[in-house]
């Protein structure tokens, strides 16, 4: 399923398109009922043919909703209806670690204020039980007010109740 700006996806207003990857798009929306700018993580149709994909795609949303960091993206909501599977999670404004480093290398305080971000989202995310898995520059977003978020749980495997069905 592709989306346009001006397409409605529930209470969901697409605006634009901000990328894609292996198992889906991520797009720009506005919340009409809460008033807000959002991402929307919806599966490519290749995904939605697969159970198992699906299945890591629930697993991605149910470990992102228990975690709550400021290192860790944020998930608003997630929605399996009439076919479609999204996750609206926070709109982060700036760029991957991997987009950033296509620039160049990061000075040494960059370099400890990134590290040590990651390592406290993950710390974060380990005390609830959940192992993220897929830590590389394209899942650690550095936003332009100077946060660092972790994305893309996709691979995260859990420990305990973090996951259970």
């Amino acid at each position: 399923m592709s989306l346009n700006p001006g397409d409605q996806l529930g209470r969901f207003r697409i605006q634009s398109e901000i990328g894609s990857g292996g198992m889906g798009t991520v797009y720009r929306a506005f919340d009409e009922r809460l008033q807000r700018d959002v991402a929307i993580k919806l599966l490519n149709a290749d995904a939605l043919a697969n159970q198992t994909v699906i299945a890591r795609f629930k697993r991605e949303a149910k470990a992102v909703a228990g975690l709550s960091h400021s290192n860790i993206v944020a998930l608003y909501d997630f929605e399996d209806s009439d076919g479609v599977a999204y996750a609206v999670m926070e709109l982060l404004d700036g760029e991957t670690l991997d987009a950033r480093l296509a620039r160049g290398p990061l000075d040494n305080t960059q370099l400890h204020t990134v590290a040590q971000a990651v390592v406290s989202g993950l710390a974060a995310a380990h005390r609830s039980g959940v192992i993220h898995r897929d830590i590389k520059p394209s899942n650690i977003f550095l936003t332009s007010d100077g946060q660092i978020k972790l994305l893309d749980f996709g691979l995260a495997t859990a420990r305990g109740p973090a996951m259970e069905a």
